[in-house]
């Protein structure tokens, strides 16, 4: 049986995430609701106090504009993934009007690959590195688990050759192969929230051996927690969304990021829209928590929206299926 509707479910949901939470980035729950008179629930444009102002309604950002153009790059080259195919993505991406938004690690990387002056230098460099760590690897890498055919082990290696050319240090690598493992579990047939966590655990543990080793808590220990938490409060999807972002944070670094995605998917029970609805919301780096928990509940669940699809197609020039129908053929 084709894995079609998993792959496109998952870029679906991954891209409704990210669109839904440009609008909310930065602004903390309560902050939210006063803005918007409530939780945000639809795709809105982005106000002018966001870093994706300026853009329309229905338009991603870096995170899932990242992970398009890795999925491109991925279809490319044939499903090859080496550090040809990571430049390239991040070259055609660097393209595009996404890269007003890139983030300071990512930025930085293009610059070095382009050949421009790297200005990450000088006497602070080495506390600047173990101040690194960011969700940037996380936040584009679902195209590697979608492109494995569910087999975890080769996701999670491929997920450190795309990564390690921007986030070459060990809490990025652990948070991108703990994301990238997930949705390849999801592939499978028999895969459920329980057994997605466990190759996101493995992922963690296989990821946070590589790079830079950095002083930041442990991605792996986190999801544990954050997944105790969501399960904790499966029935109070606010609830789950108040106690992960106090405990376990929602922020830029991928030991935040990535464990409160987990803890958002294990908290719904892998329903999709509660997924999204709870990232898009929890406040902080709301579009990439949105993405990665979308990525994966999306992928598990086959997601659909046609009026969705339509309208993340039009507004961003994408082509979803065209990029689901490419990645299934790479190993169908």
């Amino acid at each position: 049986m084709s894995n079609y509707k998993k792959i496109l479910g998952g870029l679906l949901a991954a891209a409704v995430g990210d669109a839904m939470g440009a609008a909310t980035e930065t602004r903390n729950t309560d902050q939210i609701k006063e803005r918007f008179g409530g939780f945000v629930m639809d795709f809105i444009t982005p106000p002018d106090d966001v870093f994706a102002r300026g853009f329309k309604r229905g338009s991603v950002t870096d995170d899932f504009s990242l992970a398009y153009y890795t999925a491109m790059a991925i279809i490319n080259h044939k499903g090859i993934i080496n550090n040809t195919t990571a430049h390239a993505a991040l070259i055609n991406w660097a393209k595009t009007p996404y890269y007003r938004l890139a983030g300071p690690t990512t930025n930085v990387a293009i610059n070095r690959i382009l050949g421009k002056e790297d200005t990450d230098s000088g006497v602070f460099k080495p506390a600047y590195d173990n101040l690194k760590g960011t969700n940037g690897g996380a936040m584009k890498i679902a195209p590697v688990g979608l492109a494995s055919g569910g087999d975890v082990d080769k996701a999670i290696k491929n997920a450190i050759t795309i990564c390690k050319p921007t986030h070459n240090n060990s809490t990025s690598l652990s948070g991108a192969c703990a994301v990238a493992a997930a949705v390849a579990q999801a592939l499978n047939k028999d895969a459920t929230v329980d057994s997605m966590v466990s190759a996101g655990l493995k992922g963690a543990l296989e990821g946070e051996k590589h790079g830079i080793q950095l002083a930041n808590p442990s991605v792996y220990k986190r999801i544990l927690l954050a997944v105790n938490i969501g399960k904790r409060c499966k029935n109070d999807i606010v609830k789950a969304m108040k106690e992960l972002s106090d405990i376990i944070g929602c922020g830029l670094s991928a030991a935040e990021a990535v464990p409160t995605a987990f803890g958002l998917l294990a908290a719904s029970e892998g329903d999709v829209e509660k997924a999204v609805i709870a990232a898009v919301n929890i406040g902080n780096d709301t579009d990439t928590i949105a993405t990665i928990v979308g990525a994966m509940a999306g992928t598990l669940n086959s997601y659909y929206n046609k009026k969705q699809l339509e309208l993340i197609n039009q507004v961003n020039r994408f082509d979803l299926e065209y990029i689901a129908d490419k990645l299934v053929n790479l190993y169908e």
